[in-house]
């Protein structure tokens, strides 16, 4: 297990952001249903500053020790077959800690992946202190600075999903809803997104935070 000082993985916040390293992470679950749903799988990429280290790479099967509904398998395409023999989900959920120890994770909807995390955890706790980013934040934010956001005025609002951000940022969509690849594409929007903020002149941990961190 994680002290709570790693976990917590504090950054001054004068932190330049390509000091940081990330690790993009993306979950598949039983449901969208934040009451019941299981994780199925997991999986992550590792990030130094916006440089996507492809060598370092996590992906596990989960057995969630429920069914899978039959419905849920067209999207996510894995079948009671393929995960009766993969990870419990507490092995899995503390193996992925290992692997971004240290690290800010990052996520398109972030808040999601970590409570399907969080429940797999007899201590809720280190899910919840490490530093977490939204890129659909992110995202939002930049667009409302280029007044393409415009929610409260009732204007044409883009949509922030992470296929539809694929298809702005000219973005190889591989495989949708397979954890290990939904990561890598969500790392490269990041990546973009990263450019984006410099433009901005948004260069440090403490100003990004004000801007993308996961609630």
């Amino acid at each position: 297990m994680l002290s709570r000082r790693e976990a917590d993985a504090p950054f001054p916040a004068e932190t330049r952001l390509e000091a940081l390293r990330y690790v993009v992470v993306d979950t598949e679950l039983t449901s969208l249903d934040s009451l019941s749903n299981r994780i199925l799988s997991i999986g992550a990429i590792a990030m130094e500053g916006g440089k996507i280290r492809l060598g370092e790479q996590f992906y596990c099967v989960v057995d969630p020790g429920v069914p899978v509904p039959v419905e849920t398998i067209l999207i996510h395409g894995l079948r009671p077959i393929d995960v009766i023999e993969g990870k419990s989900p507490n092995d899995a959920v503390a193996e992925f800690l290992h692997f971004s120890q240290g690290a800010v994770l990052v996520g398109h909807f972030i808040s999601i992946d970590l409570a399907a995390l969080k429940k797999e955890l007899p201590s809720e706790a280190q899910v919840l202190d490490r530093p977490a980013l939204d890129t659909a934040r992110i995202q939002r934010w930049l667009d409302m600075r280029r007044n393409a956001y415009q929610e409260d005025r009732g204007h044409h609002v883009e949509s922030v999903d992470l296929a539809s951000l694929a298809v702005r940022y000219k973005l190889e969509v591989r495989e949708a809803h397979h954890a290990l690849y939904d990561a890598f594409l969500t790392a490269q929007l990041w990546q973009r997104l990263m450019a984006e903020l410099a433009l901005r002149k948004v260069r440090t941990w403490g100003e990004l935070m004000r801007i993308g961190k996961a609630k």
